[in-house]
């Protein structure tokens, strides 16, 4: 666990997740090089999705974690709130980058989408990491 300067803890899972984004980020911009007809817009939109990604990442373990130290009905309501502010949060970020046109809208939504994948591949990740940091001499 590492500790931000707010005196949240990060766990391993969200580094996992983090971790997680950044290859399907990777992998995205690989497809996009081979494919993408304009592929600076595209690109922009598609870094501009996972860093919102990476942001609902972020903002949900620190939820998570300032939940932890309140009671059951305080903790749901502010699960409730952080969620529903995360949602237009992401919602006014995904219109900020179709209004300005900085950069591809639907790569964007599929740049989001980095979340779903990392959380699916957690497990993996995770398996990955855990062997190369727990090996003997580290």
């Amino acid at each position: 666990m590492k500790l931000l300067k707010s005196g949240i803890r990060i766990n391993n899972t969200v580094m996992e997740l983090i971790v997680g984004d950044i290859l399907y980020y990777v992998a995205g911009q690989i497809l996009i090089l081979v494919f993408a007809q304009r592929r600076l817009y595209v690109s922009i939109g598609y870094l501009c999705g996972v860093m919102i990604s990476i942001f609902m990442i972020v903002n949900m373990a620190i939820a998570m974690e300032e939940a932890m130290s309140l009671k059951a009905k305080g903790a749901d309501k502010h699960i409730r709130k952080t969620t529903a502010v995360r949602m237009l949060v992401v919602f006014l970020l995904l219109v900020i980058v179709g209004i300005t046109d900085i950069g591809n809208i639907i790569a964007a939504l599929v740049g989001v989408m980095a979340l779903k994948v990392s959380a699916y591949i957690q497990p993996l990740t995770h398996k990955v990491l855990a062997k190369k940091f727990t090996e003997k001499g580290r």
